[in-house]
């Protein structure tokens, strides 16, 4: 059955599925959890899947020619057939990674044209670190902080161009940029383009067939998952021409002296013995995602996060850096004048029970950009909910206040 989320009891009764949000924080408050863009929280269903895998499911992947080993094979097969159906793709599409950027690393180091490579300095540190900096151009962003699509195609149309690499959501402003118009431009200039959906990823299904990129990876952890299980999906001509990067067991299909021939993809890209446990705990994670509507859990998202730019608003001494148009998704990053913003975060987490992000976000050159240190950053997932940015902005109101007198 389908689950609607159409208000706060709703919301409410979803949050009971995450047991983390039932324990009671150092401060003596009930957790109020707003660091998903970080890391999700883990619903029940993960953890019993994870479980049930490492009870009744221990087995060589692939390898044991056994009971076990076929119930290994099978859960770690029917999860790459989940998540091919999550990004709307083919089973033989999908590689399992241990992250994002592990994803963009094997992308990186295997996709046999050399040419340049184009990021944005809007971008995560993986998105920009991953590539051989000798060959990285680095695109500064607009005056706005955001993607200069412009310059882009200005770099592009000057050729030896071989890779496109951006985020498709922003984990600091929570832009989202138009991943089809990006594609269509890599592809009119001969290049590919690589989406780091690690934040869009956890919003609903992605289609790959509409957006149009070669690559893209993302992080089960962010989606509920256990962490260290990734995705690189990949379309099936761009996985065939992608050289192995990690070698060892189950990249080969027979080693006879000096001659190696490796598996089809995805398996040749998949080197080691497999997470199966953490394979099942993101096929869980997607599983329970599917049992909301899907246009319901994004606009719910989507609401939770203007109504939280709204209420950040009448914080005094306060400044945005964020995406405050409604197609916007993910996270809300902002900062104080003349106040540490590790020191907000850690009071927030000591006084209240209260988890928001500080720092660069992983983002250092867009901070550098926008002339300002240290962020934070509040952000949402399905267990959510208006009295969770109520209590919080409350939080920082009552803290700010302190400081200031």
């Amino acid at each position: 059955m389908v689950r609607q989320i159409v208000n706060e009891s709703q919301v409410s009764a979803a949050s009971c599925d995450f047991p983390a949000l039932g324990q009671i924080t150092p401060s003596g408050k009930p957790l109020v959890y707003l660091d998903s863009a970080a890391t999700a929280l883990r619903p029940q269903a993960v953890i019993d899947a994870v479980v049930d895998a490492m009870v009744h499911r221990t087995g060589g992947v692939h390898r044991s020619v056994n009971y076990l080993g076929d119930r290994a094979t099978e859960l770690y097969e029917q999860a790459r057939t989940t998540v091919a159906q999550w990004v709307r793709g083919l089973e033989n599409e999908i590689v399992f990674t241990r992250n994002t950027t592990e994803g963009l690393n094997l992308i990186a180091k295997g996709w046999p044209d050399r040419r340049r490579v184009l990021v944005s300095a809007t971008d995560h540190h993986s998105s920009i670190l991953s590539w051989d900096p000798s060959r990285t151009v680095r695109i500064a962003p607009t005056d706005r902080g955001t993607i200069d699509t412009d310059r882009i195609e200005k770099e592009l149309s000057e050729g030896d161009v071989a890779i496109v690499c951006l985020s498709h959501v922003s984990n600091v402003t929570g832009s989202t940029i138009d991943a089809d118009r990006m594609a269509k431009m890599a592809h009119r200039y001969g290049a590919i383009l690589v989406l780091d959906a690690a934040q869009s990823a956890p919003h609903g299904p992605l289609d790959i067939q509409q957006l149009d990129c070669d690559f893209l990876a993302f992080s089960g952890h962010k989606l509920g998952a256990p962490a260290g299980i990734g995705v690189l999906w990949g379309k099936a001509q761009c996985l065939q021409r992608l050289e192995p990067v990690f070698q060892g067991g189950g990249v080969i299909d027979n080693m006879r002296g000096e001659q190696i021939k490796y598996k089809d993809y995805p398996w040749r890209l998949e080197a080691g013995t497999p997470a199966v446990e953490a394979a099942a705990g993101l096929a869980a994670a997607i599983d329970y995602l599917r049992t909301f509507d899907q246009n319901e859990m994004i606009s719910h998202l989507q609401n939770l996060r203007l109504y939280a730019i709204s209420q950040l608003k009448s914080l005094s001494k306060i400044k945005l850096v964020c995406d405050e148009s409604i197609e916007a998704l993910g996270p809300v990053s902002f900062y104080f004048e003349g106040l540490p913003s590790h020191f907000i975060a850690r009071s927030l987490s000591d006084s209240y029970g209260v988890c928001i992000r500080s720092g660069y976000q992983c983002a250092e050159p867009l901070h550098r950009f926008l002339g300002i240190g240290a962020t934070l950053r509040i952000s949402f997932f399905i267990y959510n909910q208006i009295s969770d940015v109520d209590f919080a902005v409350g939080a920082m109101k009552n803290i700010t206040r302190l400081q200031a007198s």
